[in-house]
């Protein structure tokens, strides 16, 4: 097949995936979702732990909203602005007495039955969200004048996982990283509070728990009757999580003061975990997080999340991530294999790569739909499999698809431990930027000195430009000219039965949640639109 006639294929690709983002990103903005709620109260200042060691906002947000759909889809804003109101608190010391029980908010919702109480809690609420966003606007240009002045670096820029989960070792972590030639330091946000919890429900362990954040369990005691476990016993100084919110701010601090004895701009990226994307398109807002990984169709078709839930939540983050001017990360598509263990039949290696891409595809819709200008999206260049075969052909054909699929768009290469600092490493990233231009190679677990890395990446830049330039045309021919028509073709597919069948059609029946339910499919509602509810404030956030 002629590099034309692929490039027609893909644009088809696109077409159907734009009109299949654009229905869902519609039902999205619609409705309402207990982390977005979590994230009005951040933006109001409602932050840290409550007294028993819980997410405050986690507390208020699901003590009030948790057990009752009609108040989750009135949202929390405007009761908890009256109690403000009538107890002349600051939102911070309001939300801790309420977490501790000392107020009800359902009680204080009542008055807004009185018109005068509605009005001037409307307007307070109004403020609140405006000060939020005016802080939102201060980091963006804040980081727009540091570039200006400090530079960007070369590209492909250098990226580097933080190992350290605490946040004094994640420091100079962060410090040694950006001395040594890193441009991107990523941070592994600990998983949130409700995704741990729907997970134990469900039965099954939840990877990124920070120590001090795994949640109680009950146990047996000698004498038979259920108790709550304590909370780990916490030391004198509590360790903080590096990608808390107050972690972050620490490390852009350290990143801002290494990058300007460097010479140049460092950026942060958080990768955060199932139902946090609201609250974490807050904190990389305030805190001046320069890109956040967050993928809803890899939280749908790898975390098992109900895809209704997780639209909702990524549709209301994206708003607030086009506010705050921050890069959002999507990956290279999730390796969907629920259609094939419900049939019992493996898909060969060109549907599967079809589903990623359609997968990818949809998911860049989906961000487009929602608001995000396409400059402040970075696209996953490779499949993880596809790294992991130590195949350079299907690399390259990898990244080759995604830069005829996406063209213009900004991608990112991200692979296994220390591959760079391997041969057959080397050959994959070579590979997988001589298949498209990358803005970003991450390296999840560093081996060897970062100034070390750093070189082998030029090097291999510079060998993947000359690779480009000495490929004619850059058309595939032959065999990878076929495989990649079978991909495009099996993306369509996927696309075309997911418009007609629904999301079974891809994961299968049912999941593994609790009593069968898709992961947080009990909290998220469709937003009300009465007197009381937060919908009209919420809207004017962009």
């Amino acid at each position: 097949m002629s590099g034309e006639a692929l490039s027609g294929r893909a644009e088809q690709v696109r077409r159907h995936a734009a009109d299949l983002a654009g229905e869902l990103s519609r039902a999205a903005r619609r409705t309402a979702t207990i982390a977005q709620e979590r994230a009005v109260l951040r933006m109001l200042g409602v932050d840290g732990l409550d007294r028993t060691g819980r997410p405050l906002a986690a507390a208020l947000a699901e003590g009030y909203c948790g057990s009752d759909p009609g108040r989750l889809a009135r949202g929390v804003l405007l009761p908890f602005v009256v109690a403000m109101l009538e107890y002349d608190m600051p939102p911070h010391e309001l939300a801790l007495d309420v977490a501790s029980g000392a107020i009800d908010l359902v009680l204080e919702a009542e008055l807004l039955q009185r018109p005068d109480r509605l009005a001037a809690a409307e307007t307070r609420a109004a403020r609140l969200l405006e000060a939020a966003l005016v802080r939102f606007d201060a980091n963006r240009t804040a980081a727009r004048e540091m570039r200006d002045v400090l530079g960007l670096p070369d590209e492909p820029w250098l990226g580097v996982a933080l190992q350290a989960a605490e946040v004094d070792a994640a420091a100079a972590e962060t410090r040694a990283v950006v001395a040594g030639g890193g441009d991107v330091v990523q941070v592994h946000v600990p998983a949130s509070w409700e995704f741990a919890e729907a997970r134990r429900q469900a039965g099954l362990d939840t990877p990124g728990l920070f120590e001090f954040e795994t949640p109680r369990r009950s146990r047996e005691t000698r004498r038979g009757d259920r108790r709550s476990e304590a909370q780990p016993k916490r030391p004198a100084a509590e360790p903080v999580p590096a990608g808390s919110q107050r972690g972050l701010a620490l490390l852009r601090r350290v990143a801002d003061d290494a990058a300007a004895e460097r010479g140049c701009y460092a950026s942060l990226m958080t990768v955060t975990s199932a139902f946090a994307a609201p609250e974490q398109a807050v904190v990389a807002a305030f805190e001046r997080i320069d890109c956040v990984a967050a993928d809803p169709i890899r939280e749908i078709v790898e975390d098992n999340v109900d895809p209704e839930r997780a639209l909702a939540d990524h549709a209301f983050a994206h708003r607030l991530q086009t506010r705050a001017g921050c890069r959002v990360a999507i990956g290279p598509g999730p390796l969907a294999l629920g259609a094939d263990v419900a049939s019992g039949f493996p898909s060969d290696a060109a549907t599967r790569a079809g589903r990623a891409l359609a997968l990818q595809a949809l998911g860049v819709e989906l961000a487009l739909a929602d608001g995000l200008p396409a400059d402040r999206l970075l696209l996953g260049a490779v499949p993880d499999w596809a790294v992991g075969e130590d195949d350079a052909g299907s690399i390259l054909l990898q990244a080759w698809l995604r830069r005829v699929l996406f063209p213009g768009h900004r991608t990112f290469v991200g692979g296994r431990p220390g591959w760079l600092s391997s041969p057959a490493g080397a050959v994959a990233v070579v590979s997988a930027l001589a298949g498209g231009d990358a803005l970003l190679v991450v390296e999840p677990r560093l081996s060897g000195a970062v100034s070390d890395v750093a070189a082998d990446l030029a090097v291999a830049a510079r060998t993947a430009r000359a690779l480009r330039v000495g490929l004619s045309d850059g058309a595939l021919h032959g065999d990878a000219a076929e495989l990649a028509s079978r991909t495009l073709r099996a993306a369509g597919s996927v696309l075309d039965r997911l418009s007609a069948e629904g999301w079974e059609s891809l994961l299968g029946p049912a999941g593994r949640g609790l009593d069968g339910e898709r992961l947080g499919r009990s909290a998220v509602v469709q937003r009300a639109d009465g007197p009381t509810s937060a919908a009209r404030l919420l809207d004017g956030l962009g």
